[in-house]
């Protein structure tokens, strides 16, 4: 059962991945990315566990069966019938998004030169934590200001646009370097391939996208040892990132399994054996722990606020730095009907796909954003794309409201009928 089983979620996703490449715009689509994400994070952990007597009985089965349930879902609720967000539907001036994306590109770039000035050992492959939770939190305004002006440069180049990505890119790869960050490399690929398709639409060959799946799958697993390499010297040293044996780890991964599989297994038997849910406060919880200053509040405020959630099995203990994927925090949520998570998910992805591709440039700066958390809803927890809304929703909706053209809906029609993928005076 369990062989049989991993081999439909195998199938299934590897399908995703066929449907994505039939067409040029639909590898940037939901369901192709959460395949994607699949493919390279989860399925190569997996052959080790097949048959594993020291997991509990039933529990592999159980976690993948799960997991076949949750692509299922997603793959559903990106087929539902979904209208365009309205509220997405706004017109810009180009030189205004640029003079915006120049803003946030100043603060978020102090805050990223704060986070790089960190020691390796406590900045790289560890839990974050005391100042760094804030310089992060703000950092994020560069990825803002980068992607408005990818948007505006795609659209139209200009040496304005040109000098706000340099700038960010400064900060950026140095972050990625330093770190070894996959999803802030992944992030950054996204900016500039999405700003391409929604703007020029521009794809990535079939070919391409096919060697860079192969290749961030094999490389994905050395990562930890690129991080132990750079938090040793509070940076990259190329002659001993050059000797890391890829393919060696990735055979290693293969033969002995992976620590977040195995979280996933333990976790979701648990909750199985003791029928404790916590109805979705998981999310509630978190957002309390990113979004409520503890400094500035007091702790004892934001304990109060916090929900309380089932006990874990006291004898689980991760390996640190590992996740536990999002079918788990699914499943401790709502047991099997967890997997409305992954349907609700791509349904709004579906949503804010659907508004960017008819032209509007809001939408896609909140799509290019959504995406890469989305795709984490795999591989960490359902909870990352929830909290970037949130974020988008505090400081970035309102910033677009301010520089945006207060036009009619009549006037936003004509935009889209005229085909103008960036509306403009």
């Amino acid at each position: 059962m369990d062989a049989l089983l991993t081999w439909i979620l195998a199938a299934l996703v590897f399908g995703y991945l066929i449907w994505g490449l039939r067409r040029p715009e639909t590898i940037y689509e939901f369901p192709f990315m959460a395949a994607v994400m699949t493919v390279s994070f989860l399925l190569p952990q997996l052959p080790a566990m097949v048959d594993d007597r020291f997991l509990p009985v039933g529990g592999y089965a159980r976690m993948v069966a799960f997991t076949i349930l949750c692509i299922v879902a997603l793959g559903i609720g990106w087929q539902l019938p979904a209208r365009a967000v309205r509220f997405l539907q706004a017109s810009f001036e180009e030189q205004r998004l640029l003079w915006l994306a120049l803003g946030f590109s100043l603060i978020g770039a102090f805050f990223y030169a704060q986070v790089n000035s960190l020691p390796g050992d406590v900045s790289v492959g560890v839990p974050i934590s005391g100042a760094q939770v804030a310089y992060l939190f703000f950092a994020r305004f560069l990825t803002y200001g980068l992607t408005i002006a990818v948007l505006c440069f795609m659209r139209r180049p200009s040496w304005f646009a040109g000098l706000i990505i340099g700038f960010g890119l400064i900060f950026y790869l140095d972050r990625i370097l330093i770190t070894g960050k996959r999803a802030e490399t992944i992030e950054l690929v996204m900016i500039f391939v999405l700003a391409a398709w929604f703007q020029r639409r521009w794809a990535v060959p079939r070919l391409a996208t096919i060697s860079a799946i192969a290749f961030g799958t094999v490389a994905m697993i050395s990562m930890t040892q690129y991080r132990d390499v750079t938090r040793a010297n509070s940076g990259p040293v190329w002659d001993q990132i050059a000797q890391i044996d890829l393919i060696g780890n990735f055979e290693v991964l293969l033969a002995q399994g992976g620590p977040e599989a195995h979280n996933a297994v333990l976790r979701i038997d648990h909750v199985e054996q003791t029928k404790q849910f916590d109805f979705g406060a998981f999310h509630w919880d978190n957002l309390v722990s990113n979004f409520v200053p503890s400094q500035w509040l007091g702790m004892g405020l934001k304990q109060s606020l916090l929900l309380p959630l089932p006990p874990l099995d006291p004898t689980y203990e991760p390996a640190t730095g590992s996740t536990e994927t999002g079918m788990t925090d699914a499943f401790q949520s709502f047991w099997w009907f967890g997997a409305l998570k992954f349907l609700l998910l791509a349904y709004l992805m579906r949503r804010l796909w659907n508004t960017a591709m008819g032209g509007y440039a809001a939408a896609q700066i909140v799509f290019i954003l959504s995406i890469v958390p989305a795709m984490h809803s795999i591989s960490h927890l359902t909870d990352w794309v929830l909290t970037v809304w949130v974020h988008m929703a505090l400081f970035l909706a309102p910033a677009l409201y301010l520089v945006s053209m207060r036009t009619s809906p009549i006037t936003a029609r004509r935009g889209i009928s005229a085909g103008r993928l960036l509306d403009t005076a």
